[in-house]
């Protein structure tokens, strides 16, 4: 575990901002719950003392791209917070995301389809999408004025659980950007009025009181949501969004100034030159990452102020798929979306494949031993996540079911989750 604090740091009040980032290195199921354990444990002080506080986790679901693609955040991570917390006494847990503009105009239940309402099943965690919440205004910059959601204001601590990746408008998301989650349904449009400042100024209004970054499977390129799937394995934990984030582009080795909201983040004071060097000097990077290519004029344009009127009059016609995938292949778009959930489940094992490979045991969000993968096959102890699925290499996990939403995603990630 590496430990960065920031040189001359006052001293916190009882209450207080710690201001550290705690690293770790982590892979396996295993690994994950152990280090999650060990985090939580390590960051203990700074949870709430009553037990019966309203808790509320905002993880990263992006879209409905499964995690192992490193678009949204992993089973694993969810199971061991939720189990940590579970075990300290706290009662009232929620997690709570409004996934992107396109999956809340389109009603998609990022929840279900990623199998994380499943995995909150398990420890009677309540799920709440933001995108259909009640909001308050709040106001940013370039007259954005985007309704938050009250679960999240109401919260008594809150906790975020980012992804690293590489965002094509806002350089990396990460703990900063997963934080534009928490605004209502199509009102995360107003945040791209100013992006990188908005970031900001968002997360100087609602502050998460601990940040916790999945940094397993990593996405790089053309993120976030058509970017290339990347083996991190990291898990890190923090109280400071902003210290987090610039230790985070250290790792990948992707300088702040080549992520917007970073730079803003420095203008408004919240870091410093002073602060990187220190860094730079104390943190080493773990993998430089592919950045994200430039956006084409035409997805520009798509998402200019002056051009909002023309973009709802054509809608009825983009929803269409071949439009959609001609608008795809132009690069104007990253995500194509079906309104119809797969219908996939794991059916049973062949033993006989598997040889000595216990690479779906490494992964089942669950922690089911290799012995019950394929043959516990239902809830609670089975969410049906298809993780074992996903990283088999030797076709011995048989699946049932349809693919419809998931068929494209297969075809693009399959493979490259298998060399993990």
């Amino acid at each position: 575990m590496l430990s960065y604090t920031p040189p001359r740091r006052p001293a916190p009040e009882a209450g207080g901002r710690s201001r550290r980032v705690d690293i770790h290195r982590a892979w396996t199921t295993a690994e994950i719950f152990a280090t999650i354990e060990a985090m939580i444990a390590a960051w203990e002080h700074t949870l709430p003392a009553n037990r019966d506080a309203r808790i509320v986790v905002k993880p990263n679901l992006n879209n409905d791209l499964v995690a192992l693609t490193g678009n949204c955040v992993d089973l694993r991570v969810l199971e061991g917070l939720f189990a940590a917390l579970r075990r300290r006494g706290y009662t009232d847990l929620t997690v709570a995301d409004g996934s992107n503009v396109g999956v809340a105009r389109r009603g998609i239940d990022s929840f279900k389809r990623l199998r994380v309402a499943a995995v909150a099943a398990r420890h009677d965690v309540r799920v709440v999408d933001l995108n259909t919440d009640e909001g308050r205004q709040v106001v940013l910059h370039e007259d954005a004025h985007p309704a938050i959601a009250r679960t999240v204001l109401d919260a008594d601590f809150l906790i975020s659980v980012p992804k690293i990746k590489t965002h094509c408008e806002a350089g990396m998301s990460c703990a900063m950007k997963n934080w534009v989650g928490i605004a209502v349904g199509q009102d995360k449009r107003h945040m791209h009025y100013d992006l990188g400042r908005n970031i900001v100024a968002l997360n100087e209004v609602v502050m998460p009181d601990l940040v916790l970054v999945d940094g397993l499977v990593g996405m790089e390129g053309n993120g976030p949501g058509d970017g290339d799937p990347f083996r991190f394995g990291h898990l890190l934990i923090s109280d400071d969004a902003f210290l987090n984030d610039l230790v985070v582009s250290r790792l990948i080795g992707l300088p702040w100034a080549d992520v917007p909201y970073l730079v803003h983040a420095f203008e408004a004071g919240h870091l410093s030159e002073g602060l990187w060097a220190d860094i730079v000097e104390k943190v080493p990077v773990v993998r430089p990452i592919k950045r994200a290519p430039p956006r084409s004029r035409l997805a520009e344009l798509s998402e200019a102020r002056a051009l909002t009127w023309l973009k709802l009059a054509v809608r009825p016609l983009v929803e269409k798929p071949i439009v959609a995938e001609t608008a795809y292949k132009l690069k104007i778009i990253q995500d194509v979306y079906s309104r119809e959930d797969d219908t996939l489940r794991v059916a049973s094992r062949r033993v006989e494949a598997c040889g000595d490979c216990r690479r779906c045991e490494d992964f089942c969000p669950t922690g089911l031993p290799l012995e019950q993968i394929g043959k516990t096959m239902t809830a609670p102890d089975c969410v049906q996540c298809l993780y074992c699925w996903w990283v088999c290499p030797k076709e011995a996990i048989v699946l049932t079911g349809e693919k419809h939403a998931m068929a494209r995603q297969i075809d693009r990630y399959k493979g490259e989750i298998e060399r993990y």
